[in-house]
């Protein structure tokens, strides 16, 4: 007799307070049990949230809806993008034809047939870890990273160029205006004199993202470069790509936090299958500042549930390592006010963004001693970007994000934000989120600071967000089913994910 779909909680690796905190008191991946709802009141200052009631929780009788939803999904993103491509071309360097990034020139070279084993191995680990719950967590996510690098590293050859892994990391100015082309600013001021020197040397960089970003890219690089070794670009790029599925660690930290184990696998393997992160994850940094956001959002979920100031302070410190990367950090800082307060209360919801002040206070206090980064200087010298207001954007930026993130999770992903699924918690902070996101890309970019569009991109944060929510729902929707047959629901999935990365890899040539 096969055993039950939910296995029981795994021991705790040694040495992971915060995940250790979270292994012991978490609900059980055998019996998850009705989540505590979002909308019952926060417990009294100094206690835990309620315990979940251990009863097995409903399935949703959704029957084929969600593949009904995701048909009329892509239907309506197809005519929106056909509308696009039959508007008047704007002058906004390869982004002539919105709302993706990129020139449209469709190749599909032999090397696309690569992705075929890769995918097929790719939805055999989301069978594997998803009906298999006494594997260790760790090891499922293991599996889950390191398929997703070998994924992305085929889609990479869709165009038929190996040199594709490899072209974001040229420091030739004249091959390719990236953060690497101003690397050398990095080894000829050294580490210290380079971040003291940021916000001075924004009109000399090659690159314009290095003048948008705080100095702590170049830096990342720098490292990295010396590490492995700036003769070795591919092993550089497979370690990039490897910090960016990394963000499937926040994905299942959210979805374990809210639905259990198991809606924790898949939301982590449907976003290691997102055409997004696969497209992304070996030319683009945007992917490498979503795992240092995403854990930060996921350890807030875990803060809000455990009413815990250690795990906030956590949240906060990771925050401010990644405002070393990216101004983007104030998204999140926004979304988890919000999300602490309207979830806990006013009481015990000042005391842990207290503790996430002080954390993040504490580590940008440190780069300031230690590195010279002044935040306020350099997000003060990074250039405007004004460009006249378009409303087409208003549905344009989430119209492109969804098409990136694929309809898995495009439909459930946002499915999960919006209708409360049974057994699960709400994801308030990913809601919350994506709502200031919208707000944020509807408004001038005279106030915003930003370009228009390129939210595939830029909005790469949302990606293991809202995968985990697609996580709990897709739990709930194949509760009820035989193991081998919702292991089979999840396959799927990710074979369609992947698919839809190889239809638009071929699709645009995308980097730029």
């Amino acid at each position: 007799m096969p055993p039950p779909l939910h296995g029981p909680i795994l021991r705790p690796m040694r040495g992971c307070e915060v995940i250790e905190e979270f292994g012991r008191e978490g609900r059980s991946a055998e019996a998850p049990g009705p989540a505590v709802d979002a909308d019952q009141p926060p417990p009294a200052e100094g206690r835990e949230a309620p315990a979940a009631d251990h009863s097995d929780p409903p399935a949703l009788r959704w029957g084929i809806w969600p593949v009904v939803a995701m048909a009329a999904t892509a239907a309506a993103l197809y005519g929106f993008w056909w509308f696009s491509h039959h508007r008047p071309p704007i002058q906004f360097g390869a982004f002539k034809r919105p709302p993706i990034y990129g020139v449209f020139i469709p190749v599909w070279d032999e090397l696309a047939l690569t992705v075929i084993p890769a995918g097929v191995v790719l939805a055999a680990v989301a069978w594997l870890i998803t009906t298999r719950l006494r594997m260790p967590r760790w090891s499922a996510l293991a599996l889950v990273v390191v398929s997703g690098v070998t994924t992305a590293a085929t889609i990479a050859l869709v165009r038929g160029e190996w040199r594709h892994l490899t072209r974001g990391l040229s420091t030739e100015p004249d091959r390719v205006a990236y953060y690497t082309s101003d690397l050398h600013f990095v080894y000829e001021l050294g580490v210290r004199g380079f971040i003291e020197q940021h916000p001075d040397l924004g009109p000399e960089f090659d690159s314009y993202n290095s003048w948008t970003h705080p100095p702590g890219v170049l830096v990342f690089l720098y490292l990295l470069f010396r590490v492995v070794g700036a003769s070795h670009p591919l092993r550089i790029a497979v370690a990039i790509a490897v910090v960016a599925f990394a963000a499937a660690v926040s994905a299942w930290l959210i979805g374990r936090t809210l639905g259990g184990e198991r809606a924790g696998r898949i939301g982590a393997v449907l976003f290691a299958a997102a055409p997004g992160p696969l497209m992304l994850s070996y030319t683009n940094l945007d992917t490498v500042f979503a795992t240092v956001m995403t854990m930060s959002a996921a350890l807030f979920v875990l803060a809000i549930h455990r009413r815990s100031a250690p795990v906030a302070a956590t949240a906060g410190a990771v925050l401010g390592v990644g405002t070393l990367m990216t101004f983007a950090t104030s998204f999140i800082v926004i979304a988890a006010t919000l999300a602490v307060l309207i979830q806990t209360g006013l009481r015990t919801g000042a005391r842990l963004l207290g503790a996430a002040a002080a954390g993040g206070v504490a580590v940008l206090a440190l780069a300031w001693l230690t590195l010279g980064f002044d935040v306020f200087a350099s997000y003060q010298a990074s250039p405007q970007a004004a460009r006249p207001y378009d409303p087409y954007w208003i549905v344009a930026s989430p119209a492109a994000w969804l098409i990136y993130a694929g309809l898995p999770l495009a439909v459930l992903g946002i499915a999960g934000l919006v209708v409360k699924v049974p057994g699960s918690r709400r994801p308030v902070l990913v809601l919350v989120l994506v709502v200031v996101m919208l707000v944020w890309a509807s408004l001038p970019s005279e106030l915003t600071k930003l370009r228009p569009g390129e939210v595939e991109r830029t909005w790469a944060f949302l990606y293991p967000l809202v995968a985990a929510s697609a996580g709990l729902v897709v739990d709930a929707w194949t509760r009820n089913l035989p193991r081998r047959w919702a292991g089979g629901v999840v396959a799927g999935l990710v074979a369609l994910s992947v698919g839809q990365a190889v239809f638009l890899q071929g699709l645009y040539e995308n980097f730029y």
